[in-house]
């Protein structure tokens, strides 16, 4: 029988934009504006100038990468899904601006490559399958800073979603189609491991599933650590709200020393 392929090698393709994506609660519209308020606030925390050479790090459909780009900065996007590469290439030349697109896996950043700073944002980190995996990503980051490089991770808050956590909900969208969402939290892993099923309007049955590993602050910042890369800055959120167990996301910002 032929190995199953890591979720996170098939998911990110047409059928996950189609049916998931932008099934949930933000229209295209909203989904434009949310992505410029987090650039501006990538833009501010990182505090580099423009021409500084920035590395999107699962770069996904690129809405990070175009913005950064157009607000004059040297962009590479990096992602492993060649699907999510070709939306990203479409919206670079609507946008009339030029990227490097890299089809890697996160793990294999060019050696040779020195960015000002890196970026990995939308809970683009714990997909691996262990956190020795994981720790190979930061440890590859830091490689790729120049000294004094800064790297900025915004990934879910561990402490928040296991205070809220819930085994499934779901909603109905303005389509008339419902979306069910399972989950369930391996403790001995800190993985969270996640069903979406899609029921559109005429009642055909779509499915993803994926598991991520959540870390909580301490563990990561252990990591980013041993990478040789040192926290100076948290937040809670875009909105620059103080980072704490209430917080939805936890946003790091660590720099190469």
């Amino acid at each position: 029988m032929a190995k199953r392929k890591p979720w996170y090698k098939t998911m990110f393709e047409r059928d996950y934009y189609d049916y998931f994506y932008l099934s949930g609660p933000r229209t295209e519209e909203e989904e434009a504006l949310w992505a410029d308020d987090q650039v501006d606030f990538i833009v501010r925390r990182l505090d580099l100038p423009k021409g500084a050479r920035l590395l999107d790090l699962c770069c996904g459909h690129g809405r990070h990468s175009v913005r950064l780009a157009q607000r004059g900065y040297s962009m590479t996007g990096l992602d492993l899904s060649a699907y999510h590469l070709r939306l990203a290439k479409a919206e670079a030349r609507k946008a009339g601006v030029e990227i490097e697109w890299l089809h890697r896996d996160m793990r294999d950043i060019p050696k040779r490559r020195k960015f000002d700073g890196v970026l990995n944002v939308f809970t683009s980190f714990g997909y691996l399958e262990n956190d020795g995996e994981d720790q190979k990503v930061l440890d590859g980051i830091a490689r790729a800073l120049k000294p004094g490089g800064r790297f900025f991770i915004d990934t879910i808050n561990h402490d928040n979603l296991m205070a809220r956590f819930t085994e499934s909900d779901w909603f109905e969208l303005p389509d008339g189609s419902l979306r069910l969402e399972r989950r369930a939290y391996d403790i001995h892993t800190g993985r969270t491991n996640v069903d979406w099923i899609l029921v559109d309007k005429d009642g055909e049955r779509h499915a993803q599933s994926h598991s991520v590993r959540l870390y909580t602050y301490t563990e990561l910042e252990a990591m980013l650590s041993k990478a040789g890369l040192t926290v100076r800055e948290t937040w809670g959120a875009y909105d620059g709200r103080e980072f704490s167990m209430q917080s939805p996301r936890m946003l790091v910002l660590a720099e190469k020393g």
